[in-house]
């Protein structure tokens, strides 16, 4: 449907159909704004819980790249040489991952929550 049109020459009137129309406008400024206001909220949070988890997931492959089996006897085994092998590389793809994840988080935050903010501050406040 849309909202009903403002005429800058009405608002001479000042009539009750103008003024209803207007408080229509301002009903929807304050939906659009509160919307908005969640949505950053929403996604900051996001934001945080997903350098939360890139921090784990940093520490985790940390560890997997530490580990170090002891051996009985002189020598590893060829399953626990793989092992080792093994846990390393999964290692290092994760910390690929979290790489990629970093440059999305940073991302995120420049692309979409940055943003949003500022055009609901300059944008939608200055229409208030």
């Amino acid at each position: 449907m849309g909202l009903p049109t403002l005429e800058f020459s009405d608002s001479y009137l000042d009539s009750p159909d103008f003024r209803e129309r207007l408080k229509c406008h301002e009903v929807e400024l304050e939906r659009t704004n509160k919307f908005i206001k969640e949505l950053i909220k929403d996604g900051s949070l996001l934001i945080g819980a997903l350098r939360n988890l890139s921090m784990a997931v940093q520490k985790f492959s940390q560890s997997l790249q530490d580990f170090q089996f002891e051996c009985i006897g002189d020598a590893e085994t060829d399953d626990e040489i793989s092992i080792a092998q093994s846990l390393k590389e999964f290692a290092r793809l994760l910390i690929a991952v979290e790489e990629e994840r970093r440059r999305l988080i940073q991302n995120a935050n420049d692309v979409l929550i940055a943003p949003l903010e500022k055009f609901r501050k300059e944008q939608i406040g200055a229409a208030k």
